[in-house]
């Protein structure tokens, strides 16, 4: 799972959610979207998945490309990171390069309107760079068109 040139860092994208918890939340989001291209964040039930609660993060896209900040932070994306980002911009505690992936998938997810997946090592974090991780970022919105909060799940073995 890591890409060249970045000395075993480089996290990738990956066709689908392999670890049980993130493809449960994706699997969640699936049922609960329906024949929508995504689903509403009223839908969204924290009491029907209280087991995925300390793994999700929750972005707001603010509107007109002004970037998103964190919502919601779980516990173990707290521990993961070593602090909660909550009403930060996202990235904001990342690495500059990190920071710049981040937004990049931030911003395929608002504009693509569709899930995508991450794994491989937790490279936004200098401490960290050897926890493997997996992740996603599923899309919310309004109106059937505009991503207004993308949802996240992040996972690494402790």
């Amino acid at each position: 799972m890591t890409g060249a040139g970045d000395s075993g860092t480089e996290a990738v994208f990956i066709d689908g959610p392999r670890d049980a918890d993130i493809r449960a939340l994706y699997e969640y989001w699936n049922t609960v979207r329906g024949d929508r291209a995504m689903p509403q964040r009223a839908d969204i039930d924290p009491s029907e998945i209280p087991k995925l609660l300390p793994y999700i993060i929750m972005y707001n896209a603010v509107p007109g490309g002004g970037g998103y900040t964190i919502r919601l932070v779980g516990e173990e994306v707290v521990r993961l990171n070593g602090s909660n980002g909550t009403g930060r911009q996202a990235g904001s505690i990342m690495t500059p390069r990190g920071a710049e992936m981040m937004t990049k998938i931030l911003d395929a997810v608002a504009t693509e309107r569709v899930p995508k997946f991450r794994a491989g090592r937790a490279y936004w974090h200098p401490d960290k760079t050897y926890r493997e991780f997996e992740a996603c970022f599923l899309p919310l919105s309004p109106d059937g068109e505009t991503v207004d909060i993308i949802l996240g799940g992040v996972k690494s073995p402790l």
